[in-house]
């Protein structure tokens, strides 16, 4: 099985349906039996990969002659939105900075941001913002 874990919460990736309803009881099964950890059904569930976020990070299907069933990583609408707001705030006028404080500041956060998110498709994106 293929699946992604970060810290208490985990995914589990399977190709059809019926596998995944039977390794999400397998799973289930183990973790109430034998860790005594409890399941929030809410949270839980089968998704498409378009309907699951993790970590600020998105899946689109690829649009490629012969790539069917495949997914790209891009950045969720509100982690595009923080960012916007970060800058927006470094960059206002009455933010009371010297011009090299805030060039400083503003490399700082485009810095970290795109090292966090490198393995998305951000580039058209970040095309967009700069214009």
């Amino acid at each position: 099985m293929k699946f992604v874990r970060y810290a208490d919460d985990f995914s589990i990736c399977c190709k059809t349906k019926s596998q995944a309803k039977f390794q999400g009881n397998e799973v289930c099964k183990f973790f109430r039996d034998k860790l005594k950890l409890p399941i929030n059904r809410e949270k839980s569930g089968i998704r498409r990969p378009v309907n699951f976020q993790i970590l600020g990070y998105g899946f689109v299907p690829t649009y490629r002659k012969g790539e069917k069933g495949k997914y790209q990583l891009v950045v969720t609408k509100k982690r595009w939105e923080s960012l916007k707001f970060k800058l927006k705030e470094i960059t206002r006028k009455t933010y009371p900075l010297s011009f090299d404080e805030r060039i400083t500041r503003i490399n700082q956060v485009i810095r970290g941001w795109i090292n966090y998110f490198k393995y998305a498709s951000i580039s058209q994106k970040l095309q967009e913002l700069d214009g």
